[in-house]
């Protein structure tokens, strides 16, 4: 039953990633750019545009970005508003 989101900042030359769990769901993970934003390269865009109908290309486009795993992990992140923030820099 644990939820959890992990998110490493981009760097010169390469960009982040995020990792999301949410029970029901499994694990969610996304390459973030330098603005935070979830980043879907062009052959994933055109592997989803091709497979999909148009009519079902949003939920297709969501699902790609983690829309439900973000949207169920949102209140966890007000809840540590002001709380401080860990900071792993070396991990292995």
């Amino acid at each position: 039953m644990i939820r959890f989101e992990v998110t490493e900042e981009p760097s010169t030359g390469a960009d982040g990633e995020r990792f999301m769990h949410v029970p029901g769901r499994g694990l969610f993970r996304a390459a973030v750019g330098a603005a935070g934003d979830i980043q879907l390269g062009e052959d994933r865009l055109r592997s989803i545009m091709a497979s999909v109908r148009p009519e079902a290309l949003a939920h297709a486009l969501d699902k790609a970005m983690g829309t439900a795993w973000d949207a169920e992990l949102e209140p966890y992140r007000y809840a540590g508003d002001g709380a401080p923030v860990t900071l792993l820099t070396r991990v292995g």
